[in-house]
């Protein structure tokens, strides 16, 4: 008898066993294949909806169903008297390959989260559904003979229209249907309408070509010749090269030579902002059909491209985090952009490195994994350090751009209100004579973090969370970073009454105005994640940058990564402090990364660059370090330290999370679960920290604390979960736990 066992998306660390739908054959059913089959008690349909709906009897039963894939197939079953049919068989091919459902496989097990929901993650939404895994056409578009004897302004036509014939006007080569769908939502309708008048052709991939490379020098060489060396063997390597020294141009050329080879490039890159700019980056050198994953795609734009990938319609995929589960028809080799970013990791639920993860597919797919960065995660430093990677380096900026030069501005003798420094302003005023351009870095969204009373020190904060609200100018309302709840700014304050409130300290909003009122005739431009929700905004953003329309950029670290600005020659760092004065083991290294990649933004072209760091803390060794040795310094000290304090890379770390609706439950849920834990421990090569309350201890209502699981060995931090995870009560309406393995942030 033929036994299908099924991943659900249910939190059981299991498959579930069924039996094959009826009416289908055995040997139509494969493995990798979507099944809809019923899970969870079935419920009598409530006497209050047969008298809603007569034709409905209380006798009918109403049976919970979920979308599952087949991971195995058996011929017997510990519960075959008790195990009820499929209710459909939705593919007729595999929809997962062999070494996609491996490769998930191996997630589910190191992360110790259930394959169902791991599989779930990975999928787009619309296969999670049950919809018809069906790629629709994919070929490049570009104007048509007619079409460019148009006059597009003149000539009657919709508005959506004009707009994707100038766009398509100016890429004469084409575009590729996923990419221009990308760049203007909604616009599927219009685009039908456009070929079938004639004016829009679908171009042959006969047709596809690759525009010329540009010269390397001998390091980009190096590193190139390197990497295609071994382009048919698994081969890990950092490429580590300084901000502007071409490790996208080193890209370029190694994924030209890959698709010679009729194999797919994988692309990884950490923010949603940057991938419009790889992909026209990409677009320009390949004419090729590139597949685009970030989360503000629509759910059928996500099936498409996701398709497109697997079938080997689209040689290049370039995306977000979650791209990393993309299957590929021909893999010849992962990029991993600014392997250092934090957003790599998912924060919540499925907690994975898309980095790390990218390794092991490479791995097993037996290609080459190229990890670029400026400033290099401490942990692939000493992978390479040990051998394990291969370390190229881009010691030089690229053409003839010069290092930025670094000076330290003391704000303790500034005035308090004022965000900008007199030394700041004077170089922003110098800039903005020679006609440059000048980028302010604040890591603080919103107009002021902190609203006050001077008369008994209230201060607002959130009544969900231990934080305090934000002010927000825009919506002169009040906002909690971190559960999102709003409220009007108080008129007084609410606890002695006084009639006037301050608000203290600086957001992205309180620097922008400071700055009008200084430099009046000077064109400002905010970024931030407010001012850049929509979904073409960043584009919209970079376009102004790049045609000279700005003057000075004010804004977070969506500024800092990845961004080519030629014409900033100043960098501002408004306030490091926050970071310098964190309480994770890893905050000396984000800061130093954050300063580093945003200080890269300078003098990128011709002129030099001048990098200004306003900081109450000038003597502070981290930036003592950083300024006067250089990031690679400071890294080899980071490692010393780290291998002192037994910390990662030295060792390896799980972290247990749990909220509840009081601290103390939480403290005795965690302190439950260590005792188990030791009874386990027998060999004594796991330790554990804690527990205690989490550094914000309430947030959205819910109270907070982590224990910390520790072991300089891999393996038996791994053994030790596997047999502790079980003992765990899985459903429990009053607390939630969650298991983070390798965690990069410990708030």
């Amino acid at each position: 008898m033929l036994i299908l066992q099924v991943a659900i998306p249910v939190p059981l660390p299991r498959l579930f066993d069924y039996l094959p739908p009826k009416n289908i054959l055995p040997e139509q059913i494969q493995v990798g294949m979507r099944v809809r089959v019923p899970f969870g008690k079935t419920v009598t349909v409530s006497e209050e909806l047969s008298l809603l709906e007569p034709e409905l009897k209380t006798s009918q039963l109403k049976t919970k169903s979920y979308v599952g894939i087949i991971v195995k197939l058996a011929e017997n079953s510990d519960f075959l008297d008790k195990l009820k049919p499929a209710l459909e068989l939705l593919d007729s091919t595999p929809l997962l390959p062999p070494d996609l459902l491996q490769l998930f496989q191996w997630a589910s097990d190191y992360y110790h989260y259930p394959l169902g929901e791991v599989i779930n993650t990975a999928l787009p939404n619309l296969l999670n559904q049950g919809t018809n895994a069906n790629l629709e056409s994919n070929h490049r578009l570009k104007l048509s003979m007619t079409a460019t004897t148009l006059n597009f302004d003149n000539t009657k036509m919709s508005e959506n229209a004009r707009t994707i014939l100038k766009l398509l006007h100016d890429y004469p080569d084409g575009l590729n249907r996923n990419s221009l769908l990308h760049q203007l939502p909604n616009a599927a309708t219009t685009l039908r309408s456009l070929e079938k008048k004639g004016w829009i052709i679908a171009e042959e991939k006969s047709n596809y070509g690759v525009n010329q490379a540009l010269h390397l020098n001998d390091a980009q060489k190096q590193a190139v010749d390197s990497i295609l060396q071994h382009s048919k063997q698994f081969y890990p390597c950092l490429l580590d090269g300084v901000t502007g020294s071409g490790k996208t141009e080193v890209y370029l050329q190694i994924i030209e030579a890959i698709l010679k080879q009729n194999k797919q490039a994988l692309v990884l890159v950490p923010e949603i902002n940057l991938t419009p700019q790889m992909i026209h980056r990409f677009e320009q050198r390949f004419h090729v059909p590139i597949a685009a994953f970030h989360s503000k795609l629509s759910d059928k734009e996500r099936l498409q491209a996701w398709l497109s990938a697997r079938d080997g319609e689209s040689p290049i995929i370039i995306g977000t985090r979650s791209a990393v589960w993309t299957p590929l028809a021909r893999p010849g080799v992962i990029i991993v952009d600014e392997e250092h970013d934090l957003s790599y990791k998912q924060q919540d639920r499925f907690r994975y490195s898309a980095r790390d993860v990218a390794v092991v597919r490479a791995q097993r797919a037996k290609i080459p994994v190229v990890l670029g960065s400026a400033t290099p995660s401490l942990d692939s430093l000493f992978n390479a350090q040990q051998q394990r990677y291969s370390h190229l380096i881009l010691p030089e900026r690229a053409g003839a751009a010069v290092h930025p030069s670094f000076k330290i501005i003391d704000m303790r003798r500034q005035p308090d209100k004022n965000p900008l420094s007199q030394s700041l302003q004077t170089a922003i005023q110098r800039c903005l004579d020679h006609r440059q351009q000048v980028l302010l870095f604040i890591n603080r969204r919103g107009y002021a973090p902190t609203l006050m009373c001077y008369e008994c020190d209230w201060v607002a904060t959130c009544q969900h969370c231990d934080a305090k609200l934000t002010f927000h100018g825009d919506t002169q309302r009040l906002q909690c970073h971190h559960c999102g709840a709003s409220r009007r700014i108080d008129p007084k304050c609410p606890k002695c009454g006084h009639p006037r409130l301050h608000l203290l300290g600086q957001g992205t909003e309180r620097v922008e105005e400071r700055l009008l009122e200084s430099f009046p005739t000077a064109r400002i431009l905010r970024i931030d994640s407010d001012s850049t929700s929509s979904k073409r905004a960043m584009h919209t953003v970079l376009e102004k940058i790049h045609a000279g329309e700005v003057d000075i950029l004010v804004g977070t670290q969506m500024l800092a990564k990845g961004h080519h600005f030629p014409k900033v020659t100043l960098v501002g760092v408004i306030n490091i402090d926050g970071g310098l004065q964190g309480v994770d083991f890893r905050s000396s290294e984000r800061v130093a990364q954050l300063v580093m990649q945003v200080a890269g933004r300078a003098g990128r072209a011709d002129d030099p660059g001048l990098v200004l760091i306003q900081t109450f803390h000038p003597q502070h060794p981290l930036l003592l370090h950083l300024i006067g040795q250089g990031y690679h310094e400071f890294a080899q000290a980071a490692l010393a330290e780290r291998e002192e304090a037994e910390f990662p890379p030295f060792s390896r770390l799980a972290l247990l999370r749990v909220e509840a609706m009081s601290r103390e439950a939480a403290l005795q849920f965690l302190e439950d679960a260590k005792r188990r834990a030791e009874l386990l421990n027998s060999e004594q090569k796991v330790s554990f920290w804690g527990p205690v309350a989490a550094p914000m201890e309430r947030k959205a209502n819910k109270y907070r604390a982590q224990l910390l699981i520790q072991s300089p060995q891999r393996d038996a931090l791994h053994r030790l979960l596997s047999q502790w995870l079980p003992t765990f009560p899985m459903f429990n309406s009053k607390l939630h736990w969650s298991l983070d393995v390798d965690p990069q942030d410990l708030l």
